[in-house]
C-alpha cells in the first residue's frame, strides 16, 4: 500500500463527491395516505390484505392444517379446528388473522396447500375507506384490526390486483 492509499483520503474524496453527485437529484419518496399515486404505480405482485376463499358451494377451502399459522415469523393467524357439520373432515371454526402484527410476507400464502388463503392488492388504510360507513371510523379500534373468518370470506369480493383511485 502505498502512502496516500494508507491515509484513505483518495477514497475519502470520492465518497463525498459520490454524496454531492445524489444531492440535486428528485426525490422518489411519496407520503401514501396523502399523496395516493403509489396506489397506482405499485404492481401486481403486491400484497395486501388476506382473504379466504371459498369453493362452488359457498364452503372455505380451509381445511385447518394449521400449516399458514407455522410458517408466519409474526405468529399473527390464530386457527381453532373443528371436525362437526362440515363436508371435509375439519374446518377452522375461528381463524384469525391480527393485521397489526401482519408483516404481508406471502408465507401463509405459500404454504397453504389448498390454495385457501390469498392476497389482495388493497392496502389497509384503503380497506378501511371503503367499508366503513358515513360518521363510522374504523381503524380507530385494535379490534378493527383483527380479522375473523367471516371478514376474510367477505374479501372475496376484493379483485385480485386490488382497487386504483379511480374506483372511489
Amino acid at each position: 500500500m502505498s502512502f496516500w492509499d494508507r491515509l484513505y483520503i483518495p477514497a475519502l474524496i470520492r465518497g463525498m463527491f459520490t454524496t454531492l453527485k445524489h444531492i440535486p437529484k428528485k426525490k422518489l419518496t411519496y407520503q401514501y395516505p396523502e399523496d395516493p399515486r403509489s396506489v397506482d404505480e405499485r404492481n401486481e405482485r403486491y400484497r395486501g390484505i388476506h382473504k379466504l376463499t371459498t369453493t362452488e358451494k359457498d364452503e372455505i377451502k380451509c381445511v385447518a392444517c394449521f400449516l399458514c399459522a407455522t410458517a408466519c415469523p409474526a405468529d399473527c393467524i390464530t386457527i381453532q379446528a373443528t371436525k362437526e357439520g362440515y363436508q371435509r373432515e375439519k374446518y377452522p371454526d375461528v381463524f384469525e388473522i391480527n393485521m397489526l402484527r401482519c408483516i404481508f410476507c406471502g408465507y401463509c400464502v405459500e404454504a397453504c396447500p389448498e390454495d385457501a388463503i390469498r392476497m389482495t392488492g388493497l392496502t389497509l388504510p384503503q380497506f378501511f375507506r371503503e367499508r366503513q360507513k358515513e360518521g363510522e371510523s374504523l381503524g380507530s379500534s385494535r379490534s378493527d384490526f383483527i380479522f375473523d373468518r367471516d371478514m376474510l370470506v367477505a374479501n372475496n369480493d376484493i379483485p385480485q390486483e386490488g382497487l386504483s383511485v379511480e374506483a372511489k
